[in-house]
C-alpha cells in the first residue's frame, strides 16, 4: 500500500491524474481521531477536498490494530447517509482508491469548528445539540429494515475491533466486578429487536459546526446495530463534559435535555417497538464513560478527582441499572455534588 501524507499528497494526485500537473497543490492534517490519515487538500481553481487513508496500528499510547478495509465501511455509510439526511450533513464521496485503501470527499465550509473544541472552551450551545439529536433520530428512524445494512454495514468486526474490545472488554479486565453486566451489554446488542444504522462515533469531536448547521465526519465503525450505542456513546462525551464543568455544569445540562427532547421527537415508533432502548441506552452511557478513564482511548481533559467521579458514577449505573434517563442523571448528580 502506498501511504500518502501531506508531504506526498500533491504527487499522488498528480500521478494519478487526478489533479493537472501544473496546478499549485497544498495539503494539511487535519485532526479527526486515531485510526487514520486524514488530509485536507486545496488545489489551484478547484474546490477543497479532503483525502482519508486507513492506518493498521491506531495512534494510540496502547497497541491497538484494526484491518484496513474499514474505510470502506466508512464510503457504504456516507453513500447511504447521503439520501437520507439534508445536503452537506455528511460530505460527498468523490473518488476510491480500492489498492491504497483511500478515498476523496468533499470538504466541510471553511467556517467548521469541531464542536468539542467549543465544549471544552466552555461554550454550551442547545441549538447545536438539539440538531445533534434531531439528526441522530433520523439516523436511526429512517434506516430501520433499509436495504443498505445487509451489504457492507452489516459487518460489525471493525465495530468490535475498534468498540467494544478497547472499550467495554478492557474495562471489564480492569473492573472485573463489572464484567458480566458488560458481558450482558455486548451480547445485548446482537439481540436488538430493531436494527439500525450506527454510527458508532458519534461524538462531538465528529461533529463539525458551521454557519449552514453541522456536518458528521468519522464513520469507519459504522455498522448495522444497535441504536442504544449511539446514545450512550454520544450522551458520554457530554456527561463528561458536564462533570468537567462543575460547579458550573448548567448550561451543559441542558445541552442534555436539548439533545433529548430533539430526539425522541426524531424518532416515533422506534422506541415504542423498542421500550427497552432507553435502558440500554443508559447502560452504554456509563460503560462508555467508565471506557474513557480505563480503557484504552482517554480524555485528556478530566483530573483525577473527576476520574474517581466517573468510575463510581459508572459502577453504581451499572450495578442497578436505572430504567430512565432522570434516574441515570439523579446518579450522576450524586458525583456533582460531590465535586462542588
Amino acid at each position: 500500500m502506498r501511504e500518502v501524507t501531506p508531504e506526498t499528497a500533491a504527487a499522488y494526485l498528480r500521478e494519478t491524474g487526478r489533479v493537472p500537473n501544473d496546478a499549485t497543490v497544498r495539503a494539511q492534517a487535519l485532526g479527526w481521531g486515531v485510526s487514520n490519515i486524514v488530509m485536507r487538500v486545496d488545489v489551484q481553481g478547484q474546490p477543497p477536498i479532503v483525502l482519508k487513508q486507513a492506518r493498521e496500528r491506531l495512534r494510540t499510547k496502547a497497541l491497538w490494530v484494526s484491518r484496513l478495509d474499514r474505510i470502506w465501511t466508512e464510503r457504504a455509510a456516507l453513500e447511504l447517509l447521503a439520501t437520507i439526511l439534508p445536503e452537506g450533513a455528511v460530505p460527498r464521496v468523490l473518488f476510491a482508491d480500492t489498492e491504497n485503501y483511500l478515498f476523496a470527499m468533499t470538504c466541510a465550509p471553511d467556517d467548521s469548528v469541531v464542536w468539542k473544541e467549543r465544549l471544552l472552551e466552555g461554550e454550551a450551545d442547545a441549538a447545536v445539540a438539539s440538531l445533534a439529536g434531531t439528526t441522530l433520530g433520523a439516523m436511526h428512524a429512517e434506516t430501520v429494515g433499509h436495504a443498505a445494512l445487509q451489504g457492507t454495514l452489516a459487518d460489525t468486526v471493525v465495530f468490535d475491533q475498534l468498540r467494544i474490545d478497547p472499550f467495554y472488554r478492557t474495562i471489564a479486565s480492569v473492573h472485573p466486578k463489572l464484567s458480566d453486566a458488560l458481558d450482558r451489554l455486548i451480547a445485548s446488542m446482537s439481540t436488538v429487536p430493531q436494527p439500525t444504522f450506527v454510527h458508532a462515533d458519534f461524538s462531538p469531536k465528529n461533529i463539525l459546526v458551521h454557519s449552514q448547521g453541522l456536518t458528521l465526519v468519522d464513520f469507519e465503525t459504522a455498522h448495522a446495530g444497535d441504536p442504544a450505542f449511539d446514545l450512550g456513546f454520544f450522551l458520554s462525551h457530554l456527561l463528561l463534559k458536564t462533570l468537567r464543568a462543575v460547579p458550573h455544569e448548567q448550561p451543559f445540562l441542558e445541552l442534555l435535555d436539548a439533545f433529548w427532547v430533539a430526539y425522541r421527537a426524531r424518532i416515533g415508533p422506534l422506541l415504542d417497538n423498542d421500550p427497552a432502548l432507553i435502558l440500554r441506552a443508559n447502560a452504554h452511557t456509563a460503560a462508555c464513560a467508565l471506557s474513557r478513564v480505563d480503557g484504552k482511548s482517554l480524555v485528556d481533559y478530566l483530573d483525577s478527582p473527576a476520574q474517581d467521579g466517573v468510575r463510581r458514577f459508572a459502577t453504581n449505573a451499572l450495578g442497578t441499572a436505572p430504567a430512565s434517563w432522570a434516574e441515570l442523571m439523579d446518579i450522576a448528580a450524586q458525583e456533582m455534588r460531590l465535586n462542588r
